[in-house]
């Protein structure tokens, strides 16, 4: 089956959510997949280029402890992952009408007084990464921090910035 063949069957285009919390098939076992750290999908040494099934496999990583697994309602494979399994590729919307974090999986995670934002180091420097409602961490990719920047301003306890109603803080 073609790539392109693929996609149409499983309308890789639209972005699902899939009950992985839902599916505990056993270890089939390790799959030559890594994630970057900036968040590039390497398969037996060579980048997946296809948005959408990176966007698919992205919304089929589960986390169990440190290690990171591919699900399926009946196949579970180990993947290797540098550092988080999802990044936040850009942020949309307005302060005043609320903003919302694209993640790599495709969904958007809306940015309220719920979301955990925290600053992790990468190669020296202090990231902010967060944490989706599934529990997987997103680190935010160069542009998408650089939007976060623009939106939010330092204060005395750290960075904050305005989503709707909600006022997000983290501290520095």
């Amino acid at each position: 089956m073609k790539l392109d063949e693929i996609t149409k069957a499983f309308d890789l285009d639209k972005v699902q959510a899939y009950p992985i919390d839902k599916w505990n098939p056993p270890l089939s076992g390790d799959i030559d997949i890594r994630i970057t750290k900036d968040g590039r999908w390497i398969h037996e040494g060579g980048e997946i280029k296809r948005k959408t099934l990176v966007r698919l496999f992205a919304s089929l990583v589960k986390q169990e402890g440190d290690e990171f697994f591919l699900v399926t309602p009946v196949e579970k494979w180990k993947i290797t992952v540098e550092d988080t399994a999802l990044h936040v590729v850009s942020l949309v919307g307005e302060s005043k009408v609320g903003v919302g974090a694209v993640l790599s999986n495709g969904q958007i995670e809306p940015l309220n007084s719920h979301s955990k934002i925290k600053l992790t180091e990468l190669d020296e420097n202090d990231i902010p990464v967060l944490v989706t409602a599934q529990g997987l961490s997103a680190r935010f990719l160069r542009t998408a921090y650089y939007q976060l920047l623009e939106m939010g301003e330092l204060t005395e306890s750290g960075f904050s910035m305005c989503s709707g109603q909600n006022l997000i803080t983290f501290t520095l």
